[in-house]
C-alpha cells in the first residue's frame, strides 16, 4: 500500500501533463468516433498541457485522472493503520495522521480550485468561486503539511522509542518532509505577495512546479518506507 501511494504521488503530475498533451495532439474530444459531434456541441478548444497548478487539471480533459488519483490515495490513506502511538512519543498515531491526510485529499476534490481568468479549455459546466477556491487551497495546504509531519515524525519511529531518527532511511523521510513544507510556504508566499505584482511569473508555472516537487517528495518518502518496512 505504501508503494502504491508513493507511485501515484510521483506519477500524477507527469500523467496529467502527458495525458493532456496526447489528447490534444490526437484531437480526441473533437473526433466523432469518440464523442458525439453535431450542431448541439461546440468544437472543443485545447489549452496548454501545462496548467497553473495540479488542481487546474480538474477542469481539463484529464480531470478524471486527477480526481481518480486523489480518491485512490484518500482510500489507501483511510485504510492505512501503521503503528500505534506509544508513551513518550511525540505527535499522533499513524492511523490518525493518515486519516487526516485522507480527509484533506477528499476536500481537495470536493472543493475545486478557482481561476483568476476564464478557463478556455474547461470541460466542466462551472468554475469554482473565489470562496470555494480558498477552501480548496486550505485543504491542499493541510494535505501537504500533514504528509510532511508523517514523514518527519511518524516514519522516523523505530521499534525502540529511544532510536527515533537514527536509521539510515530516516534522513530521507526528514528531508522529504522539509521539502514539502518549503514548497507549501513558497506557494503561499507567491499567492499572497507575488502573483498580482509579478504576473509574468505565471508563464513559468511556479505553483505547478512547486506542487510537482512536493508530490515527488511525498512519493519518495512513501516508497522508501515501503522498501524498509522490515526495519520497523
Amino acid at each position: 500500500m505504501r508503494k502504491a501511494i508513493g507511485w501515484i504521488a510521483i506519477l500524477l503530475p507527469f500523467a496529467l501533463i502527458m495525458g493532456e498533451y496526447i489528447i490534444s495532439q490526437l484531437d480526441l474530444l473533437n473526433n466523432p468516433w469518440f464523442v458525439k459531434t453535431n450542431e448541439c456541441y461546440q468544437v472543443y478548444t485545447y489549452g496548454s498541457p501545462f496548467k497553473a497548478s495540479i488542481s487546474h487539471y480538474y477542469y481539463s480533459s484529464v480531470g478524471e485522472i486527477f480526481t481518480g488519483a486523489l480518491g485512490t490515495v484518500a482510500l489507501f490513506l483511510f485504510c492505512y493503520k501503521g503503528h500505534p502511538l506509544r508513551k513518550s512519543e511525540f505527535g499522533l498515531s499513524d492511523k490518525v495522521m493518515s486519516k487526516l491526510a485522507a480527509f484533506f485529499a477528499l476536500g481537495i476534490v470536493a472543493f475545486p480550485t478557482t481561476s483568476k481568468h476564464c478557463i478556455e479549455d474547461n470541460l466542466r459546466v462551472f468554475t469554482s468561486s473565489f470562496n470555494t477556491g480558498i477552501i480548496h487551497f486550505a485543504f491542499a495546504g493541510l494535505f501537504f503539511v500533514t504528509l510532511a509531519f508523517i514523514s518527519i515524525f511518524n516514519f522516523r519511529r523505530t521499534k525502540k522509542v529511544s532510536e527515533f531518527g537514527t536509521k539510515p532511511a530516516h534522513n530521507i523521510y526528514k528531508y522529504c518532509g522539509y521539502v514539502m513544507l518549503i514548497c507549501v510556504a513558497l506557494i503561499l508566499i507567491y499567492r499572497v505577495f507575488l502573483r498580482d505584482q509579478y504576473e509574468w511569473l505565471d508563464s513559468i508555472y511556479p505553483i505547478l512546479i512547486l506542487e510537482t516537487i512536493a508530490l515527488i517528495a511525498f512519493g519518495v518518502s512513501w516508497l522508501t518506507k515501503g522498501k524498509v518496512y522490515k526495519d520497523f
